[in-house]
Formats: structure tokens, C-alpha cells, sequence
């Protein structure tokens, strides 16, 4: 065998590989990429919790330390800003089991990072929360004349 040929073998024997690792990560992302069902998210909504009042400078591995005694953490997420990029001073924590759960509803209150912290139950999101506050509503302006108040009170 000539030292092109075995050359050239070696190269197709890395092409291989490499071919099977990009197809591994695109199925990885494609897994990543759907979302839960409704009913899956509620289940694991239901073993999740809010913490509020987080330091701003926190990591999740603090996070994990804090709240590794309540049980095996499947994930913990700290979101940012979507405009500035900073960490906002929340974190989402989800749970392996409910027991866990309990037990980090009982640390609601505890010190993390000189800063008391607010454990709750974390809620389901719903389509439009936070898109619009209070109901909906009508704004009139620019009415001129004898128009009553009388007219516009009902709204």
C-alpha cells in the first residue's frame, strides 16, 4: 500500500466519524428543540420551583449547592434579560421528585448570597400572560365639544 492510498484511507475513515457526530448532534438538537406536551409540562411544573430575590451575580452551581439537599435537581435556569442580557434576580429549579419539591418550599426564606430568598411553587405558563395587564381596554382621545363623561363612564 503507497503512503497516498493509506493517507487517503485514513482521511475517509475520519470523514466517517466526523459524518456520525454531525448526524448525532443534529438529532440532539432536534430533540432539544421540540416541546413538552401540556401534560408533560404540567408534571413538570408540578415538581418545579420559582426562587425569587436571587443575586444578580449568582451561577447555577451556587444554585445547586443551595438547594442540593432537598433532593436530585434535574435543572436549574437562571433567565436573562432579553434586551440587556443580564441574569435576572430569578431562577427556575426543577426537581426529580415532589418530596423534593417540599423540601425546597421549606428554604423559602434562607439566606443565598447575603439575600433572603423567595421559594415558591412555580406556575404554569399560560399563552398571553404578561402580554397584556388587567383587561381590555379603550382609550379615547381628542373629544371636543358638548360630549357628557356620562357617555364614555360604562367603559
Amino acid at each position: 500500500m503507497s503512503t497516498s492510498s493509506k493517507f487517503e484511507s485514513e482521511i475517509e475513515e475520519e470523514s466517517k466519524i466526523l459524518k456520525e457526530i454531525q448526524n448525532e448532534m443534529v438529532e440532539s438538537m432536534e430533540k432539544k428543540t421540540i416541546s413538552p406536551s401540556e401534560e408533560d409540562q404540567k408534571e413538570i411544573d408540578a415538581r418545579s420551583v420559582f426562587v425569587g430575590n436571587v443575586d444578580f451575580n449568582a451561577t447555577i452551581e451556587e444554585l445547586e449547592e443551595h438547594f442540593k439537599g432537598c433532593g436530585m435537581i434535574v435543572r436549574c435556569t437562571i433567565p436573562k434579560d432579553k434586551y440587556t442580557r443580564k441574569q435576572k434576580n430569578i431562577a427556575f429549579i426543577e426537581f426529580e421528585s415532589a418530596e423534593s419539591l417540599e423540601n425546597a418550599l421549606a428554604m423559602s426564606g434562607s439566606m443565598f448570597r447575603n439575600r433572603k430568598i423567595v421559594v415558591t411553587s412555580k406556575r404554569t405558563n399560560r399563552p398571553g400572560m404578561g402580554v397584556q395587564r388587567g383587561g381590555k381596554r379603550v382609550i379615547v382621545k381628542y373629544v371636543y365639544g358638548q360630549t357628557p363623561r356620562g357617555k364614555f363612564s360604562p367603559y
